[in-house]
């Protein structure tokens, strides 16, 4: 399991409690957080020195979002509590999140699972193949460039991009022909739930080879034909 520093371990406070923050639902997010940390509500409310029944509140939407002392009570207590324990998720955890910068250019979790049919709109998607999986879900995402993740990512650099899980979409951007992504995932011993890619501007510019090996595979692709990368990050993290 990999090694956290410092900066790893900050970087994953960070994604917490900025998940917390930008929720719509952040009583949700704290308590996804603290069920994949294992906690028990009593032991994290002890630990951040508040009543069980304050922190029941919020993650029942009881009460307002929580403020900014209250999230770095709540994290700081998930990590501590952990690594009092050997730190076994923390290391988990980090590892997704250690600094990706210029190949992950965005990365969450959903609180709620969306359907391939609703990330696929969300993409502005043109599907290349597996339109017949869309009623099918996905609980988080990843946007990559790839041509930073080819230049920088050692093999096994590659497991970070599932943050959290793999049953996500992954969005391949400064992509070609799109036959890259389909045949890494074809190889690779862990798949994404559903790929999209951003780059070519129609389906015929796709490489009919990946989309052959999509359908075989039964992989569900999609071409994105928003903009920018930015309007693909902020119509996935809408959702």
């Amino acid at each position: 399991m990999v090694e956290v520093d410092e900066g790893m371990k900050r970087a994953l406070m960070n994604t917490i409690a900025g998940e917390v923050i930008f929720s719509n639902r952040p009583g949700d997010v704290l308590k996804k957080w603290r069920l994949l940390f294992e906690e028990s509500q009593k032991n994290l409310a002890e630990a951040m020195g508040v009543a069980s029944s304050v922190l029941s509140d919020y993650e029942k939407s009881r009460r307002r979002s929580p403020g900014t002392e209250f999230i770095k009570k709540y994290v700081s207590a998930l990590i501590s509590l952990d690594e009092a324990k050997g730190g076994g998720h923390v290391k988990k955890f980090a590892g997704a999140v250690r600094d990706l910068s210029g190949v992950v250019l965005g990365m969450a979790e959903y609180t709620s699972p969306k359907t391939l049919a609703q990330v696929a709109k969300a993409l502005k998607g043109v599907w290349l193949a597996g339109q017949s999986l869309m009623d099918s879900y996905v609980y988080g995402y990843t946007v990559i460039d790839s041509l930073q993740a080819i230049r920088r990512l050692e093999s096994h650099d590659f497991l970070r991009l599932f943050g959290g899980n793999s049953v996500r979409v992954v969005v391949f951007t400064n992509v070609s022909r799109g036959r890259s992504p389909i045949i890494a995932a074809k190889i690779f011993p862990i798949r994404p739930r559903m790929i999209a890619i951003h780059g070519p501007r129609s389906a015929e510019e796709v490489d009919r080879f990946a989309v052959e090996l999509a359908a075989a595979e039964g992989i569900p692709y999609v071409l994105s034909l928003h903009d920018n990368v930015e309007a693909i990050v902020n119509a996935l993290s809408s959702l």
